[in-house]
């Protein structure tokens, strides 16, 4: 079982906690009155000191004219960062399929490229914050300052949108207790173009891939442009479907415990410079 979000769920979201719980399926999502109930938490012996260190990207500062069609062919996102290969959450095998992403920025926005090997594509939500997280989906959770408060952004294959504020209540040892979504939120500048290389949601065919080309303003996230050392953290992770029931929750930097919602477990996203040995995208003006 999914996550379980009523859309009309939305416009209350100040009364309501989100609680992971971790079954023989996947993640799910249940709704609970504004109790700070502790959600299912790790071994009480487990420390962030005593996990894998996040990962860490430089994002280089480039520049560049892109064609937002979803393709990823112009030559400035050969020069992006690349984050890859994506793994387990549990942080115990890559994943059946590949998962990358790439990202780049300038002095306006940040650029998210998604590349998803998938065989069998699975998608039906069309209308913008539903549960994608039900189906096959792409997400980014990033942050510029504090951990316990953060954006999640998600894609599917149809192109259809999901967007939230995340308010996180962390215990002693740094891990998550509970969380609250702000689903008013909306990235009002940000926009996304996906392709898929396949039939969405025809079962029995051999699908290919989906790629996801996104441009986010800075403004949106109520930030100004980084500056050259800044870091930020994120994380990205991928829901990947096959009919018949099979689910893998990817991860570029492995949380390791049973929620994708662990800030502390997050990347680090450190900002580059045009001078930081990356060239920028010459010629395209």
């Amino acid at each position: 079982m999914g996550k379980i979000f009523p859309t009309a769920m939305k416009h209350r979201a100040s009364q309501i906690v989100f609680l992971v719980v971790f079954g023989l399926t996947g993640f799910s999502w249940c709704a609970v009155p504004l109790v700070l109930a502790r959600e299912s938490a790790p071994s009480a012996s487990l420390t962030l000191n005593g996990l894998t260190p996040p990962n860490r990207v430089t994002v280089p500062k480039l520049s560049g004219v892109i064609q937002l069609d979803g393709l990823l062919d112009e030559a400035v996102w050969q020069k992006a960062a690349v984050l890859a290969p994506f793994q387990l959450n549990d942080g115990s095998a890559a994943g059946a399929e590949s998962t990358e992403v790439r990202l780049w920025y300038d002095d306006q926005n940040l650029y998210i490229g998604w590349l998803c090997q998938d065989s069998d594509i699975l998608a039906t939500f069309t209308k913008r914050d539903s549960e994608l997280w039900n189906e096959e989906v792409a997400e980014c959770f990033i942050t510029p300052q504090s951990l316990e408060t953060y954006f999640e952004l998600q894609w599917n294959p149809l192109g259809t949108i999901f967007d939230a504020i995340i308010h996180n209540r962390l215990d002693s040892n740094g891990f998550s207790r509970s969380i609250q979504g702000d689903w008013d939120w909306t990235a009002q500048g940000m926009t996304a173009k996906v392709v898929a290389d396949g039939t969405v949601g025809q079962s029995g065919d051999q699908d290919r891939k989906w790629t996801v080309e996104v441009i986010l303003p800075f403004s949106d996230l109520d930030q100004s442009t980084p500056k050259a050392g800044e870091v930020w953290r994120a994380n990205f992770y991928r829901y990947n479907r096959w009919t018949g029931g099979k689910l893998e929750l990817l991860s570029w930097s492995p949380t390791l415990t049973k929620t994708f919602h662990e800030p502390n477990r997050f990347g680090f996203l450190e900002f580059g410079s045009l001078s930081s040995g990356i060239d920028s995208a010459k010629g395209e003006q």
